[in-house]
């Protein structure tokens, strides 16, 4: 039988999606056990299915997020199948089947060879899985700020979203007349030790006061990813155009969002401080004899620490007070 190219099975059977289970096509590559099959599954997920001898061990991995390892019965005969979770995904996975498929043709056990294939091509996986997306960091911090937007957006806020000019590069990521909002998101568990990028950071803009938006969140299967605080976002009155543009300031386009579902966290708490506060710790430029920087200090940035208490958290009341306040400025 001719071998036939894996891409092409797999573009072929995409236009046929299952209700249910895998849909099948024979690939021309053959082992002891039988033929190999390529699939498509109900979710549109790629699969190789690799048949099994009455009795063969195959060990299974289903723990990354990428690419798994399973067994799955099919017309009668046990196949360990290795499947793509990721449309993104799709080009290294077919390199990899590609180079598996030769590999384990005359392998004594095909099983055991295609978990050894997959033990190496695993960092390649992982590497290409986070390839163009956020880092932990930028992605809590973007969540961070979107928490902020849609609780504007409840308090009537302009669904053009004028308010958040963090995305591009503005000092602080949420800006009325009076009243503007820094930020910060972050995944350590113990302490609330803040990084401040830059002198200015914690100045509030001249005629407005300065809330410092501290949020905590801790990594949950079960709680909230990118994809559902867009979707809330949107839900709330957020002009599509709008959230669009400042996405790609920061590089996530809505129409590809895949990527960071599995990415989920649970927001465990949320703190405010009045940075103009007598005891909140910070450096601004007052603080130097000359009213800036010493001559020939290019930048500043700094770390702060708000474990303790003073400084005091704003009441929820005056936090409310101050949503409500910088969303009544920017209300169409």
């Amino acid at each position: 039988m001719n071998r036939q190219d894996l891409e092409g099975i797999w573009t072929v059977l995409s236009s046929n999606v299952p209700g249910a289970g895998v849909v099948t096509a024979p690939t021309g590559y053959r082992v002891m056990a039988g033929e190999l099959l390529a699939g498509i599954d109900s979710d549109g997920r790629r699969h190789l299915l690799i048949p099994l001898n009455p009795g063969e061990a195959a060990r299974t991995d289903t723990k990354g997020r990428a690419v798994h390892l399973a067994r799955i019965a099919e017309g009668g005969t046990h196949y360990l199948t290795v499947f793509c979770l990721l449309p993104d995904l799709h080009r290294v996975f077919t390199q990899f089947c590609r180079e598996l498929v030769q590999s384990i043709e005359q392998a004594p056990s095909p099983a055991r060879e295609a978990a050894a294939a997959f033990d190496r091509w695993r960092a390649l996986f992982s590497e290409a899985e986070h390839r163009g997306q956020l880092s932990d960091e930028a992605l809590i911090g973007l969540m961070g700020e979107l928490i902020a937007v849609e609780r504007l957006l409840a308090h009537g806020a302009a669904p053009d979203l004028r308010f958040w000019v963090g995305p591009f590069g503005d000092l602080h990521d949420l800006r009325s007349a009076t009243h503007a909002v820094e930020v910060k998101a972050t995944l350590v568990r113990e302490g609330r030790i803040v990084a401040i990028s830059s002198i200015d950071q914690l100045q509030e803009p001249v005629g407005s006061d300065l809330v410092l938006l501290h949020i905590r969140f801790d990594r949950d299967p079960g709680g909230l990813n990118l994809p559902d605080l867009l979707t809330r976002t949107l839900a709330a009155g957020a002009h599509r155009p709008e959230l669009e543009r400042r996405l790609r300031e920061v590089g996530v386009s809505l129409d590809d969002l895949t990527p960071y579902g599995p990415r989920r966290f649970r927001l465990t708490d949320t703190r405010a401080y009045n940075v103009c506060g007598p005891a909140f710790p910070r450096i601004v430029r007052a603080d130097f004899a000359m009213g800036d920087l010493p001559p020939g200090t290019l930048r500043l940035s700094y770390s702060i620490d708000l474990t303790n208490e003073p400084p005091l958290p704003l009441r929820d009341d005056l936090v409310e007070a101050a949503f409500t306040s910088l969303a009544r400025e920017v209300t169409p």
